[in-house]
């Protein structure tokens, strides 16, 4: 238990001692005030953060209590407020209209949380059980674009944040490479053979992948606009599915590019894959799942195709098997959830997805109730939301996509001339890939997952404001701190806990509270939480570093003050991580 949930605990204590004494209230007796479940414990003596630091640490409010008693709120929050009197925990108890406010022990809490915070410090306990989290999902012989790399990004720290909070995590990646976008790109290169052949020879994958966009561009746009290359190209979709010896050449070797291009994305993005899916091991079992369930009236035939009548569960009819005779996404889909069922028996499966797919997840899960019962209630789909640019030419479109690669290196173009300028540097190249990530990755998970973002290149980078870099530069500067100090690893030992400053309480009372983040963040699953926290760490830190001489101070503030920003760094270093990215020693 840390010293934050201890301190909760003592206080919702004297707080309910209250009650039963002063209101003899049967509901008091029915909730549970010594729950210790985090920030998802919203209860009849649940404490929150004031909006104002200056009414106290944590506050807690009357208004349930006053409907359950038939009394005023205010008179009862001014009653506790005189009932509590401080103690070792508790510096003071003050009321405010229907709150009441506590202020904690500076010395103790201090105590406390700087004699705890190491390397394992905001790991949680939620959960033992496995969940397996599938995201990236890009589909081959089509570009990667900022939509997929959002995608991967919020993933990825999903996947870290649900293994901090003690889950057995399992990090899968469901690739597209068969189906209509498939055939289309083929037929566009089997209309472009000379120059195909010339980009065969290069070693470029780059080269490659952007030629392969291009033949899917040429075979999307005649699909659209001739009747006889829609023709060609369905014929040549069911080549594919029947695997062809005459067009299976060709498509291994693009598929292969346009994988070996995937691969060189998940490495930069500092992300790795316990197993890969592809749609080419499921349209033939997701075909036989729907077959097998038309018998028995699970599916149903409807005007040459097969469908699930989801109109039946207030939802709305899917097919499952076009008039082609083709199993579709959906069939697919129940193909690979029976596989990860069966590779990892997970307790839970995540499909982070965007958010227009939410109306076709809701008739996929209620399906695969009836067709794989053991799937029920073990699948959530998490949604994300659509990435646009603030401002700038989105020269490296095609297809009216805006290429994830391109973003990474608009990115990494831009930090690189600002690591330029400092001749100091070591390995800049490493420093510019770290920063440029950290700019990007923090940029798309500092807001809600399930929102819009805009992304703002200026602000993405911007060392003093709400981005990446400035993370990463308040650790630097630390670090900076401590070595001049020649504390480095070592543990600064305190011995004088007396004259600890207002501005000081509150960066302690911050770090207490990063467990309470990483928890909250884990069931809610959302890594914005963690950003926020890290963010307002970092400014109460230069903030206090502006106002406070840490190296000249005297020797027992010296050491208390050397071991808090040592805890904060550790802190920052951890919260990082969990987002997905690194902190770099110097900027």
């Amino acid at each position: 238990m840390h010293t934050i949930q201890k301190f909760k605990f003592h206080i919702r204590k004297k707080i309910r001692e209250v009650i039963d004494k002063e209101y003899n209230t049967e509901f008091s007796q029915i909730m549970d005030p010594f729950s210790l479940q985090g920030p998802s414990d919203i209860d009849f003596f649940s404490l929150q953060e004031p909006p104002d630091s200056e009414f106290g640490d944590f506050s807690f409010q009357t208004f349930t209590i006053a409907t359950d008693v038939h009394k005023n709120a205010i008179e009862i929050a001014k009653n506790i407020a005189n009932k509590i009197k401080p103690d070792e925990i508790i510096k003071s108890v003050e009321s405010t209209g229907p709150y009441v406010n506590f202020k904690l022990q500076s010395k103790k809490l201090a105590q406390g949380v700087l004699g705890e915070v190491d390397k394992k410090y905001g790991e949680a306990n939620l959960s033992k059980s496995k969940v397996l989290i599938e995201y990236a999902t890009p589909n081959t012989h089509k570009a990667f674009h900022i939509g997929h790399l959002r995608n991967i990004i919020t993933g990825e720290s999903i996947a870290r944040i649900l293994a901090n909070a003690g889950y057995k995590v399992i990090k899968v990646n469901y690739q597209g490479d068969v189906g209509m976008h498939v055939a289309k790109c083929i037929w566009g290169v089997t209309k472009l053979k000379s120059e195909f052949e010339k980009v065969a020879k290069l070693k470029d994958i780059d080269k490659r992948v952007e030629f392969l966009a291009k033949a899917y561009v040429k075979g999307s746009s005649s699909f659209e606009k001739s009747k006889t290359a829609q023709a060609e190209i369905k014929e040549l979709n069911q080549r594919i599915y029947d695997n062809d010896e005459l067009i299976r050449k060709i498509y291994k070797e693009t598929r292969k590019w346009s994988l070996k291009y995937f691969d060189k994305i998940y490495q930069r993005v500092n992300t790795k894959f316990d197993k890969f899916y592809f749609e080419s091991e499921t349209f033939k079992p997701g075909k036989e799942i729907v077959l097998a369930n038309l018998k028995k009236g699970i599916f149903k035939n409807s005007q040459g195709a097969i469908i699930f009548e989801g109109a039946k569960h207030g939802l709305h009819d899917r097919v499952f098997i076009n008039s082609e005779g083709n199993p579709t996404y959906e069939a697919k889909d129940m193909a690979l959830v029976k596989m990860q069922l069966e590779d990892y028996s997970p307790a839970k499966i995540f499909h982070v997805v965007s958010k227009e797919q939410t109306e076709y997840f809701k008739v996929i899960f209620k399906a695969m109730e009836y067709v794989l019962p053991k799937s029920k209630g073990k699948q959530e789909h998490l949604t994300y939301g659509w990435v646009n640019l603030k401002q700038g030419k989105m020269s490296s479109r095609l297809g009216n996509v805006v290429l994830g690669e391109w973003l990474l290196d608009e990115v990494k173009s831009e930090i690189k001339k600002i690591v330029a300028k400092n001749s100091d540097l070591k390995n800049k190249q490493d420093l510019t890939e770290k920063i440029s990530l950290a700019a990007i990755k923090y940029s798309f998970l500092k807001t809600g997952i399930d929102r819009d973002i805009s992304f703002d290149m200026a602000e993405s980078i911007n060392l003093s404001g709400n981005s990446g870099p400035y993370l990463q530069y308040t650790y630097a500067r630390i670090q900076s701190i401590l070595r001049k100090s020649e504390v480095g690893s070592k543990k600064s030992e305190v011995k004088d806990f007396s004259s600890i400053k207002d501005n000081e309480h509150k960066l302690i009372l911050k770090l207490a509270l990063f467990p309470e983040i990483t928890a909250e963040a884990a069931e809610k699953y959302e890594p914005s939480l963690v950003a926020k926290y890290l963010f307002e760490l970092s400014q109460q830190f230069n903030d206090y570093y502006h106002q406070v001489p840490i190296l000249k101070a005297k020797s027992d503030e010296k050491a208390f003050r050397l071991a808090m920003i040592k805890s904060i760094v550790t802190v920052l270093d951890k919260g990082i991580n969990l987002l997905g990215f690194e902190t770099v020693e110097r900027m």
